[in-house]
Formats: C-alpha cells, structure tokens, sequence
C-alpha cells in the first residue's frame, strides 16, 4: 500500500510541472476583446472618379468694358448648352461646357446696340464641400468663344459677321455655387480679354450669368 502512494505521489510531483505549462496554469494569450474583422474593398482609380452629364440653361446680364469715356447698359440675354461633369475625392473637380450665348451692349448717349452671339466652351475648375445633401462650390473658369450671329441697332440681324466685329474671343470668368441631386445653380462673371470691335478705343465683353443645370 505505501508503495502504490509512494509511486502516486512521484507520478503527480513529475507531472505538475507540465500541467503548469499548459492552459489550466499558464496565462492566457493577449487577444483583442470584442475583435471582429471587417473585410476591406480596394478601391482603384476608376472608383474614386464620379463622372456626370449635363444640359445647362440661363440667363445672361452682359456689357462691355469700354476706355473711351462711353457709357454703356447692359443687354440680357440667354445661354444654354450641354456639359460634362469630373468630380476626384477630396472635393476637386472639372466641367467642361458647350454653349449657345448670347452677349452685348448698349450704348447709353447714341442708344446703338449690339447683339452678339457665341459658340463658347468654358471649362470650370471646382472645389466642392462634400455634404450630404447640398455640395456648394467655388470655380474659376477660362473660356474660348466664337461668334456666329450678330444683331446691329436692334434691327439689323445677319449671320455674316461684319468686318468690324472680331469673331473670336477668349477670357476667364470667377463663381461659386451648389449641387443638390441632379441639379446645379451657379452664378459666374467673365471677362473678355479680346478687342470685340474694330475701334480706335478698347472695348471687351463683360458678362454676369445666371445657370441652372440638370446632371445624370
């Protein structure tokens, strides 16, 4: 009998060093309470670009910017036309345009008046506030133009573009406004840096405009 606890005892004595190196004793493992893993989408390049499209229409309060003394008042107008809307993350973005608009000037002490009409592609460089519903923006906005229509005195409507009218005109313009849904408001002003006429005096086109857009 003494010798079966004498055995028992040396057994339990050569075996509880192993025992304490196992998971009864032994500390557990540092392993992160409430952990879950959530699998990660790798976005490339493609993802991050939103591109839109667009129809644009408006109003147009123009005038020009005339050094000789002249007074002149302003002349509204319509515009109108088609775009192409490219947003990158962190808010930056890009819109090209195509538009139909209209600009001008009266003369306030001879009350001679020009009409004129453009081809005109501006292309706006915008900073957008990504929010949740409204996204308002700043832009500035060079411009390329082409005139295609020219109305002299109210009357005198043509679609040759007389010798002393400059076809072509280029300037930039400054605006801000917001996107909400599918629809866009903005409000710019350009500036010609053209001569628009063939006078003695410099004279550019100057334009304040108002647009609402719908984008898909």
């Amino acid at each position: 009998m003494k010798k079966c606890s004498y055995l028992l005892f040396i057994i339990l004595f050569m075996g509880f060093p192993w025992v304490c190196k196992g998971d009864v004793f032994s500390k557990p493992k540092n392993k992160p309470r409430n952990s879950c893993t959530i699998p990660r989408r790798k976005f490339t390049a493609t993802d991050q670009i939103e591109y839109r499209y667009g129809i644009l229409g408006g109003q147009n309060v123009a005038t020009i910017k005339s050094k000789n003394g002249n007074s002149t008042d302003v002349i509204a107008g319509w515009m109108g036309g088609v775009a192409m809307q490219v947003v990158w993350p962190k808010g930056f973005a890009v819109q090209p345009e195509v538009l139909y608009s209209q600009k001008g000037c009266i003369f306030s002490g001879s009350g001679f008046k020009y009409d004129i009409d453009y081809i005109e592609t501006p292309i706006k460089l915008m900073y957008r506030l990504h929010m949740a519903e409204v996204k308002p923006f700043v832009f500035a906005c060079p411009y390329g133009a082409y005139a295609i229509r020219i109305a002299q005195d109210g009357h005198a409507q043509s679609n040759d573009i007389p010798d002393e009218i400059y076809k072509w005109d280029f300037g930039v313009g400054a605006g801000a406004g917001f996107d909400a849904w599918k629809f866009q408001l903005s409000f710019k002003y350009t500036w010609g840096f053209l001569q628009m006429a063939n006078e003695t005096f410099p004279i550019r086109n100057k334009v304040f405009t108002v647009a609402l857009g719908l984008f898909f």
